[in-house]
């Protein structure tokens, strides 16, 4: 005897079976694909602070330039457009303010997949994208909370070596 959900489809003559209003609420879609930007971007944020730390600042600035206009191509949103540009900003102003660019993009990651798991805790747990969605949030969150930190703390020593620098050329 068929399912009352085959017998649905038959009788719509739909191919797929009905979904609840949490498999295709707009928030829970847009949340699975976000979590595919931040675990991509999480890692390369940890990446351009990896970068940042053996001093590199040509090729950290590079590399932030190349991923902002990734991100601005990424999506249609306003967010990504916006993110994108500001990337390429902070990348440039990387040069004079050492790890700028990678603690913005950092920062960014970390919290749009803190908005993401919020989404992920209230809708879609019985959906099958569930599951790999927040694996791929909290995966994302935590490479661009340890890249957020790297950047934060070699920003916090790069003030304090070139007040150190200033305070010797003054005596």
């Amino acid at each position: 005897m068929p399912s009352p959900e085959d017998q649905e489809i038959v009788a719509t003559g739909d191919s797929q079976p009905p979904t609840s209003a949490h498999h295709s609420s707009a928030s829970f879609n847009e949340a699975v694909n976000a979590s595919r930007f931040v675990k991509g971007f999480g890692i390369t944020a940890l990446i351009y602070s990896i970068v940042s730390i053996f001093g590199l600042t040509l090729l950290g600035g590079g590399i932030g330039v190349g991923v902002g206009l990734f991100i601005m191509r990424y999506d249609e949103a306003r967010y990504y457009r916006v993110l994108g540009i500001v990337v390429i900003i902070f990348a440039i102003l990387g040069a004079f303010i050492p790890f700028l660019g990678p603690a913005l993009l950092s920062g960014a990651i970390v919290g749009k997949g803190i908005q993401i798991l919020n989404v992920l805790s209230k809708e879609g747990r019985n959906d099958e994208e569930w599951v790999p969605s927040r694996k791929r949030v909290i995966i994302g969150t935590i490479a661009s909370g340890v890249s957020l930190l790297i950047s934060v703390v070699l920003m916090f020593l790069s003030f304090i070596w070139t007040a150190v620098r200033l305070g010797q050329h003054r005596a």
